[in-house]
């Protein structure tokens, strides 16, 4: 099962989700999707986004990013919450 990825789940590249669905959450947390920004310690990187999701798993109409998914400095997400999401 992909665990869900939400406000503050790291990435591989050390960095971590800076902006999430305010109203949706899972386990108190909001939940981050496609077009969400995170932000990338490696140089240059900065400031990225994420830049897959799930079309299956929508909110507001935009897909839902899940463990595995990458964001546009490259770096693939990690959830916080592994068993959380969609097998």
């Amino acid at each position: 099962m992909r665990g869900i990825i939400r406000l503050n789940d790291p990435t591989s590249h050390g960095g971590r989700v800076v902006a999430a669905a305010p109203k949706t959450k899972v386990m108190g947390v909001a939940v981050a999707r496609k077009g969400d920004r995170c932000v990338c310690p490696i140089q240059g990187h900065t400031v990225c986004v994420i830049i897959e999701g799930d079309p299956k798993v929508t909110i507001d109409g935009v897909p839902v990013a899940f463990d595995g998914h990458k964001t546009s400095c490259g770096a693939t997400l990690i959830s916080t919450v592994p068993k959380s999401g969609r097998g």
